[in-house]
């Protein structure tokens, strides 16, 4: 049922959503102009949209970027330690890109919260590695959540999964956990 809802959800608002317009103008520098692609007008979390970057730190203290993984198909994976569903599929997302390699596709776990309900640490972090989950897992908070998908991304249970394709545009977006559908997600996508 909560997949269905999601669906639905993902599916008006990518009816609804207008994708953001690239603005690249080229200034002579290589190395900026490298990442020029950044440069959305604007961004949101809803399907078919470019997702709003962010910076957070990883379980050795790094500070890692959404946009850092430009070119990859990204699976990002909201998830609450205190979350069983969670827990179970931390090793997945490793499993994941290994099949369908590295180079094409990444995980990104963002814990959102800790056993307690608080924003998670490094030693949650750590923790979630040890569960047999791959790298980066990112501290996060409810602030990258919001069911209204303006100014984060729609979560309405856990764990919440989205996928974005090679051109930093978000494709689809389940809440609960299906293998088989991510996985064809992301297949179509490469």
């Amino acid at each position: 049922m909560i997949l269905k809802i999601f669906s639905i959800f993902a599916l008006s608002s990518f009816l609804v959503g207008c994708p953001a317009e690239l603005e690249v103008e080229s200034t002579g520098n290589a190395a900026v102009d490298e990442r020029a692609w950044e440069t959305w007008t604007s961004c949101n979390q809803e399907i078919g949209s470019h997702p709003c970057n962010f910076k957070l730190s990883d379980h050795n203290g790094e500070d890692v970027e959404l946009y850092d993984f430009y070119g990859k198909v990204i699976i990002l994976d909201l998830s609450a330690m205190w979350c069983g569903v969670c827990v179970n599929i931390a090793p997945t997302g490793e499993e994941i890109v290994e099949e369908m390699g590295s180079e094409n596709v990444v995980w990104i776990t963002l814990l959102i919260e800790d056993e307690m309900g608080n924003p998670p640490d490094q030693s949650d972090l750590q923790r979630w590695i040890d569960y047999g989950a791959g790298e980066p897992v990112l501290a996060g908070d409810r602030s990258l959540i919001d069911q209204t998908a303006q100014n984060g991304y729609p979560v309405s249970g856990w764990p919440t999964v989205v996928v974005i394709d090679r051109e930093m545009k978000l494709a689809h977006g389940v809440t609960g956990w299906s293998e088989e559908l991510v996985k064809g997600w992301v297949l179509n996508l490469l």
